[in-house]
């Protein structure tokens, strides 16, 4: 049972008032009360009274009885407030009233603050004996904690290399230990705050001293046969090991070695410390859902769109479900969309039973091609769901305008592109309603989640409503006034919101840079052109990094030879309206979409996470220089 402070801070006052009274009236008894009551207890009551209740407000018993309390921590903390009183009654008999008689001010205020400052104590230690969980937690000390203790061979700059990629990617869950070379001037040393042993053929004794539980081979300018040789030994200890490749230090490369230092992830959600202590503080509080995180989450979402109302729901299909039904699309119905987007762009209007409508792409913006509505709309046309594809914006006053004039309703499918603006303007609550969503490859991540913005409190309304079993605000638990669902955010995704949201405009930043390195580095490459920015987008939201290749090149050949080379690359998008069940559903065929398709023939995406560094986007860049040379010249 969860229960609210602002009682305890009245009883608080209440009973401080009363204790006040009390002492005076046995102090100087009732027939003499007044006169000495007004000139001289009635300053120390008032005092009393704002102090007492401040000091416990700031000293965090009131905030943690909010956050922690069940009916057994408000009872005790009911008999510490009862408890402080008598202290309190007691004090201003003996003690308060007798000094005020014969001072100033000052001594008692000092003394009531005295008072406060135990009772702040008494009731601590009542919050704590009532817990049955860890209360304090050193978060400087809580982060991503290492998983597998790492043996670097080669004391170079090759290896010093790989010590900084560790140290600052906890997420890959090494920690470097030490180490090992055979150049007798680094032996016995310390390079990067670490120990240099050696030489090498002592590694079975190092990986045994230091508790090693992998080796990264860190010497690009050595013999092969030495290479082989360390791997060797590593397979005899036995224990897991890998290799930088010569290119690190200027050496030739080797298609015998991966072109990675360390496994390059497709994409890595940016997650620190403070996420974490976020969510284990829902936990320690025990609510878990329909809480004050979500409050929180969907205020900051709603000012990061520049919306009125945002609402938090599971995830980004869920959220286009509820804008349908908020459309009130239903059997007969079209719903306009584009077939180059990820399938629930479509799969939310067969949810309600209408009829998917495609209009084919831009080819350079890889958005729905406004010229192409129009002629898409028919008399069953109930609404349009524009995507902004890989977080460019669509290009929405052509869209606005033709939905304005056949009195359509416009979704802004805007779940790749949360901080994206058009023409000045903020992505989301431009169409009726939009939808963001934080699966951990986006922009930012809830783990799993999503929102709704709109400017509408009436479908905002109906969205809180339809995610939370169809109840409206003023029903009870078990009461529903319409068909709904569940699609509530928990607690703990929201705390994580919460958190990502405030570092959102450097995240997004981060990923800004990510994607200028790529494109420098891609420069002249005219095999693989990046993502072309409409004059429209005055802000990119980098959702993934992609290539189009030129046509010839086949996309698959590409990704094979590059995850041969160690590094993932994903086709984007397979055409909606290509997917076997939309074939099946639809008679669809091959060349009904021509740009869309040509476009899920011939994007690439490439690695891209906020914190990829430089010399990870220049890996990838020469393996799919090296990989482009090789199908185009059999090299």
């Amino acid at each position: 049972m969860k229960i609210r402070y602002w009682p305890v801070v009245l009883a608080d006052v209440f009973l401080t008032f009363i204790s006040v009274i009390f002492a005076a009236v046995l102090r100087f008894g009732p027939p003499h009360f007044g006169e000495p009551y007004l000139s001289l207890v009635l300053p120390f009551m008032v005092a009393a009274m704002i102090l007492r209740p401040a000091s416990l407000a700031v000293a965090g018993v009131y905030r943690k009885l909010w956050r922690y309390s069940t009916t057994q921590d408000f009872v005790w903390l009911i008999s510490g407030v009862i408890g402080g009183t008598v202290v309190l009654f007691l004090s201003a008999r003996y003690v308060f009233i007798p000094v005020w008689e014969q001072s100033f001010t000052p001594p008692a205020i000092l003394i009531e603050g005295f008072i406060n400052l135990s009772l702040v104590v008494i009731f601590r230690f009542l919050l704590k004996e009532t817990e049955h969980y860890q209360e304090d937690i050193d978060w400087k000390k809580t982060g991503l904690t290492p998983t597998r203790n790492v043996l670097i061979v080669g004391a170079g700059s090759a290896g010093v290399h790989a010590f900084t990629e560790i140290a600052d990617n906890p997420q890959l869950g090494l920690r470097a230990m030490a180490f090992l070379d055979d150049e007798a001037s680094k032996i016995g040393r310390q390079i990067q705050g670490l120990p240099v042993f050696g030489p090498t053929i002592r590694i079975a004794e190092v990986v045994k001293e230091q508790g090693i539980e992998e080796v990264i081979i860190a010497m690009p300018g050595a013999p092969q046969q030495t290479i082989m040789n360390i791997q060797a030994r590593c397979q005899e200890i036995p224990v897991p090991c890998r290799t930088i490749p010569h290119f690190l230090e200027g050496g030739e490369e080797s298609a015998d070695v991966p072109t990675s230092a360390l496994k390059l992830p497709m994409s890595l959600p940016d997650i620190t410390a403070e996420e974490i202590q976020a969510v284990v503080k829902v936990m320690q509080s025990r609510n878990l859902s329909i809480g004050s995180r979500t409050v929180e989450f969907e205020r900051l979402i709603a000012d990061v769109a520049q919306a009125k109302y945002a609402v938090a729901v599971t995830n980004g299909t869920s959220a286009l479900h509820l804008c349908m039904i908020a459309s009130n699309v239903g059997p007969g119905d079209e719903v306009i969309t584009t077939p180059f987007s990820f399938i629930a762009s479509a799969n939310c209007i067969l949810f309600e039973k209408a009829t998917p409508v495609f209009v084919d792409i831009d080819p350079g913006t890889l958005n729905m091609d406004p010229a192409k509505v129009e002629s898409a709309i028919t008399e069953k046309t109930k609404a349009i769901v524009a995507v902004h594809v890989f977080g460019q914006p669509a290009d929405m006053d052509p869209i606005m305008a033709i939905a304005g004039k056949h009195n359509l309703i416009v979704i802004e499918d805007a779940c790749e592109a949360i901080g994206a603006d058009y023409k000045g303007r903020r992505v989301g609550a431009m169409g009726r309603a939009g939808t963001f969503a934080f699966y951990p490859n986006k922009q930012m991540t809830t783990g799993e989640g999503a929102a709704l913005v709109t400017n509408d409190e009436e479908w905002a309304n109906l969205f809180r409503s339809l995610r939370n079993q169809g109840r409206d605000k003023f029903d009870g638990w078990l009461n529903h006034s319409r068909l709904g669902y569940n699609y509530r955010m928990s607690e703990l995704n929201a705390a994580v919101g919460v958190v990502q949201l405030r570092r959102l405009e450097e995240m997004l930043k981060k990923r800004n840079d990510v994607a200028n390195a790529y494109t420098k580095v891609l420069a002249g490459v005219e095999e693989a052109q990046p993502l072309r920015l409409a004059p429209t987008t005055t802000n990119m939201s980098w959702f993934v990094y992609v290539v189009r290749l030129r046509e010839g090149i086949p996309r698959d050949s590409v990704i094979t030879l590059m995850e041969k080379r160690g590094i993932p690359t994903r086709p984007y998008f397979s055409p909606i309206h290509l997917q076997p069940f939309y074939r099946r559903q639809f008679g669809f065929e091959p060349g009904a979409f021509p740009q869309s398709e040509a476009a899920g023939e011939s994007i690439v995406a490439l690695p891209f996470h906020t914190n990829m560094k430089v010399e990870e986007i220049e890996v990838v860049c020469r393996a799919l220089k090296d990989v482009i040379r090789e199908i185009t010249t059999g090299a």
